[in-house]
């Protein structure tokens, strides 16, 4: 399969309401959209997961394009995939810059799976051997609230909506005792907490505590996104199990992590990790290892969410991921599709590839941008 044509479109989606987390509030949410078109006339499409600002990832918008642009284009040309895991080959001297890469991959996956006739998630679990749900149980990250009253009416009515575990994101160390109330208000409810590397060492005891209670999952993320070394000796006093993210980068990273016994779990998102590609290799690792696996979010729009949830869809999480419904986040989303929670669970696409449309507004806007492969 050769590209005869690749564009880039940035958008902007407006949130409903800010999601707060150590890292600051998000009201807006920049994405780049990514159209491939085969030579063959299939159109795939990515979308690109950083951020503004260099504080969950060390790329940006604005850098990961231009990453896009001079680097991964360049590679691409005139080039025959035969596989959408010869696009990792193609770019594996490009150090870093993972959600670039996943932008682009993620339409080449896209197209491939159109190809074979396939919806991505039956593409991707072709790959490992596993069918893909239908119907995929998921949960709600809520965004950290500073009254324990309005956190307690939030978590109340994402209850009410079906949800079947809850997040809850920590933006400093005394938010620790908040969740321990609120972990004690609803017994029968399955958390998790996220510290995205706002605790440190010392927050031991308090942890503790929270480990003797049974509806906590795991804690996600409590200390700082370079270390493995002092999260091993935090995994080693608890018996709550710890969750990595923004440690893993790729496979080396887990690897890492489960030699030294810095995690029992990890929180998989394909934009992370440079794509489908390594997001299948890390799977089947910790498989081997015996560590538990879930797919985060990135408050994705309508062709990112519609990637994650293929990639969810595969028999081999063990928790429900962050993939909440449409409605949840965003006041216009980008594609005509709307993803319904029911249940506690969302139906997934069934047509082949991603199995999402574009709106019309984005179509038209693709048809003016410059084809970057000539």
């Amino acid at each position: 399969m050769k590209l005869s044509r690749l564009a880039l479109l940035p958008v902007k989606l407006q949130l409903k309401q800010p999601f707060a987390t150590s890292h600051g509030n998000t009201s807006s949410r920049p994405l780049t959209l990514i159209e491939a078109v085969a030579e063959n006339g299939l159109h795939g499409y990515g979308e690109l997961e950083a951020f503004a600002e260099p504080t969950y990832l060390a790329e940006t918008q604005l850098t990961a394009r231009w990453i896009i642009q001079t680097q991964i284009i360049p590679r691409l040309r005139g080039k025959n995939l035969r596989q959408p895991q010869d696009f990792s080959m193609l770019t594996a001297d490009i150090q870093g810059n993972q959600a670039a890469k996943a932008a682009v991959e993620m339409a080449i996956w896209d197209i491939f799976a159109q190809q074979h006739q396939l919806s991505l998630a039956e593409y991707l679990g072709q790959f490992i051997s596993v069918k893909p749900r239908t119907e995929i149980a998921v949960g709600i990250s809520l965004g950290a609230q500073a009254e324990f009253a309005v956190q307690q009416q939030v978590i109340q009515q994402a209850l009410a909506d079906g949800y079947q575990r809850i997040k809850l994101k920590l933006r400093n160390a005394t938010e620790l005792m908040q969740a321990i109330k609120l972990l004690q208000k609803f017994p029968q409810a399955k958390f998790m907490l996220d510290a995205n590397s706002c605790l440190s060492y010392q927050q031991l005891p308090q942890l503790q505590k929270l480990a003797a209670l049974p509806n906590l999952l795991l804690v996600e993320q409590p200390l700082r996104t370079t270390d493995l070394v002092e999260h091993a000796r935090l995994q080693q006093k608890l018996s709550l199990a710890i969750c990595l993210d923004e440690n893993i980068l790729g496979l080396d990273d887990v690897k890492t992590a489960a030699t030294l016994g810095s995690c029992r779990a990890i929180n998989l998102k394909a934009s992370r990790v440079g794509g489908f590609t390594v997001a299948l290799q890390i799977i089947k690792y910790c498989q081997q290892q015996q560590l538990k696996l879930w797919c985060g979010g990135m408050l994705e729009g309508g062709i990112g969410r519609a990637a994650s949830l293929a990639l969810a869809s595969l028999p081999v999480f063990d928790y429900p991921g962050d993939l909440s419904a449409s409605e949840r986040y965003y006041q216009t989303d980008l594609i005509n599709e709307r993803f319904i929670l029911k249940n506690g669970q969302i139906k997934l696409p069934q047509q082949t590839g991603l199995g999402v449309s574009l709106q019309a507004e984005y179509i038209k806007r693709f048809a003016d941008q410059p084809n970057l492969l000539v």
